[in-house]
């Protein structure tokens, strides 16, 4: 179905492909990120903790998504004053890369997180019992997931505030007020 990483049909489970937590970090080589070191480091052998961002900006070819960061974050520990070397962010790489495949495998069969139920008769129950949910899909995806979820999903950034005046009268409604005044029509 797929060839060279790509499929027309698109993802095999759209809802762990659209999940916030979900990380493609495994889609690029060490010699990609090798290739943004020498562009970000400039010759150095070590780059600090801030220009782990700009690192995953060039290798990605634009901002990077949040989970990658998060996890390079929390890996190389955001809050040290130590510079990073290439061997130590080389091992971050590939034991974050393993973690991901691994995570993977696990999750092979089965709905990705953004899911929230686990089966049709699950989400019945919900419903027939007015449960609502304390997250909703702009919390737990990146993307709208269909076409209905688009109408709506940024309306908070274009809706301007404007108030809609009825009109109280026209042509026809006082004709029809002035026929029933006159006791034509009761």
């Amino acid at each position: 179905m797929a060839f060279f990483g790509l499929t027309a049909l698109g993802a095999q489970n759209p809802f762990e492909s659209l999940a916030k937590s979900h990380a493609i970090l495994n889609i690029f080589t060490l010699d990609e990120f090798r290739e943004g070191w020498d562009a970000v480091a400039k010759g150095k052998s070590e780059i600090d903790i801030s220009q782990v961002e700009a690192l995953l900006h060039v290798v990605y070819h634009g901002p990077a998504p949040e989970p990658e960061l998060i996890l390079f974050m929390n890996k190389l520990d955001s809050e040290r004053t130590t510079p990073i070397s290439w061997e130590e962010f080389a091992s971050c790489y590939e034991e974050l890369v393993a973690k991901i495949e691994a995570d993977e495998k696990s999750l092979s069969g089965r709905l990705g997180s953004a899911a929230t139920y686990t089966s049709y008769d699950e989400l019945c129950k919900a419903k027939d019992k007015g449960i609502k949910l304390e997250t909703g899909p702009k919390e737990t995806l990146v993307a709208p997931l269909t076409a209905v979820q688009e109408f709506g999903w940024n309306a908070h950034e274009s809706v301007e505030k404007r108030t809609i005046h009825g009109k109280k009268s026209c042509a026809e409604t006082i004709y029809a007020s002035e026929l029933y005044k006159s006791g034509m029509y009761f």
